[in-house]
């Protein structure tokens, strides 16, 4: 069922109009750069979006002008982890091992000390599950992280039921060109 739905939402996904692209990532933008929590935390963990994902380079840019810390994941394919990396500029990213930009890994950010991470995914369901690509790299992450956990997308991602299994982990918020969802209201 999952390999079904990540189809279809990433056929979806990839389908949408550069306009309705652009006015849906700027609404993503103005709902997290005038959340009350972006505002308060420092310490925030991104990902560089690809094919056709919520576009965060301007969250990044924000987050940079905002004297906050900016930290992105560096896969380790071998191990199918991430390692949290601060950067200090969208300049220093390399192609990973996937095609995604990444940081070099030189700077590396205790995961205890990440206040908010946004994670990147295919689809979520309003209880906070997510699909992802299949690989599990951010649910190993997320399985012991102690801070904000926030699903970035567009609303057509938002599903009643992405049908999660023992080892997913659910996010704390979700945030769409709608507004924000509190997954635990739902």
């Amino acid at each position: 069922m999952k390999k079904i739905l990540r189809a279809e939402i990433i056929k979806k996904r990839q389908s949408m109009t550069e306009m309705d692209f652009i006015k849906n990532s700027n609404s993503v933008f103005n709902n997290i750069v005038s959340w009350q929590l972006f505002k308060d935390k420092n310490n925030l963990m991104l990902y560089y979006s690809f094919r056709n994902e919520v576009d965060t380079l301007d969250i990044i840019e924000e987050c940079f002008r905002c004297g906050k810390n900016v930290i992105l994941p560096k896969t380790i394919k071998e191990t199918t982890t991430i390692l949290p990396c601060k950067i200090d500029s969208v300049l220093e990213l390399i192609k990973g091992e996937y095609g995604i930009m990444e940081p070099p890994e030189k700077e590396i950010f205790s995961k205890n000390n990440i206040d908010i991470i946004f994670v990147p995914g295919v689809a979520f369901d309003k209880r906070g599950y997510r699909i992802g690509y299949g690989a599990g790299y951010y649910d190993r992450f997320l399985r012991d992280f102690k801070g904000i956990k926030v699903g970035m997308c567009f609303e057509f991602q938002v599903l009643d039921d992405v049908f999660p299994e023992e080892h997913d982990v659910s996010m704390d918020y979700l945030i769409t060109e709608r507004g924000i969802i509190n997954t635990g209201d739902v």
